[in-house]
């Protein structure tokens, strides 16, 4: 999950924010969120901490640490309430994957920095009154260590106006770290911040806001270098 650049293939599909998907849809996704609970259990717990009531809350971004391919799972398993990732267009892509993620509603993004394309979609889920997933290093830490944050990221979190949820996944990267194939058996903590507006920064200041909120990730125990 991550960043972009523009590009003129981009194509990004149809989104359906999870409160206005079809009857089916949601049933289905209902049932994705008993498998995950029902295969995971053997393996690890996910634990939801301040989970707070984000479809109630309506336009809201959620930015996250990245420390595996397993922290989007874990995340919406904590969640339980629909949300829309933006991830890397690169991953998106695989065939063997594509349609789950194209059912799930993501928003891929081009590597290098976020697309217009990506941008708008993420405007529209926001406007729909859904809440969107970013994960504002971009890419996945090969050491399990907090990275910066992408001046691209900030850039969208100040430009959307929408209150800012901080969290911090732990344990994920016991789990499943990047180099590993096989997981592991680790509990999982997912621990969700106080929001963060960005009407509180009058100045705008890009690198001031992306550092607040990576600061705020950090402060919930996401490891630093």
């Amino acid at each position: 999950m991550g960043t972009a650049s523009s590009s003129p293939r981009e194509v990004v599909p149809p989104h359906r924010p999870g409160r206005h998907a079809p009857l089916w849809l949601r049933l289905l996704r209902e049932s994705v969120f008993c498998l995950f609970h029902q295969l995971s259990a053997p393996w690890f717990c996910v634990r939801a901490q301040n989970r707070p009531a984000i479809e109630d809350m309506g336009p809201v971004i959620i930015a996250a640490n990245h420390v595996s391919f397993l922290d989007p799972p874990a995340l919406q398993a904590a969640l339980r309430h629909h949300v829309t990732f933006m991830m890397t267009e690169v991953y998106y892509r695989l065939p063997v994957v594509r349609w789950f993620f194209r059912l799930w509603g993501a928003i891929p993004v081009a590597e290098g920095r976020p697309a217009m394309g990506a941008l708008r979609e993420a405007l529209r889920t926001l406007e729909a009154g859904a809440p969107v997933v970013i994960f504002p290093e971009g890419r996945v830490s090969r050491d399990g260590l907090l990275q910066e944050g992408m001046r691209g990221i900030g850039m969208m979190l100040t430009k959307t106006g929408a209150p800012v949820i901080p969290v911090a996944i732990m344990g994920t990267y016991e789990v499943l770290p990047r180099h590993r194939f096989l997981p592991r058996r680790h509990p999982i903590t997912v621990r969700f911040g106080e929001p963060i507006c960005p009407s509180d920064y009058p100045d705008h200041d890009t690198d001031m806001f992306v550092g607040v909120v990576m600061d705020a990730i950090a402060a919930l125990g996401a490891p630093r270098p």
